[in-house]
């Protein structure tokens, strides 16, 4: 048996350390702020959340579009989904404070 141990199993399996895992934080942030489309997505979702046809109504996207930018915002944990609504997460909050933010200044 100890001739199938390899070490590169034992690596795959790691989990990433405190900073890894919120420099990847930080990282799905910024992708999600720099797109105009996930922009708009989190303003329109904002602080209390709007169903899936709420959403592509005022996003004037089309289905593909949502899909990939909403799955985007889903795995980066700024977006959930409860009750068939679309709600913000509070890295989502924070990232739409600070939208509003740069808006303002």
């Amino acid at each position: 048996m100890d001739d199938d141990y390899d070490e590169l199993d034992d690596i795959i399996m790691q989990k990433p350390s405190e900073g890894e895992r919120v420099k990847n934080e930080h990282a799905m942030l910024d992708k999600a702020a720099s797109h105009p489309i996930r922009r708009k997505m989190v303003k329109t979702i904002g602080a209390f959340g709007k169903s899936e046809d709420q959403l592509k109504a005022e996003l004037e996207v089309d289905d593909n579009s949502f899909k990939y930018h909403m799955d985007f915002l889903k795995n980066a944990n700024i977006v959930v989904i409860k009750e068939d609504i679309y709600r913000l997460t509070d890295a989502g909050i924070d990232l739409l404070a600070s939208t509003e933010h740069h808006r303002e200044a």
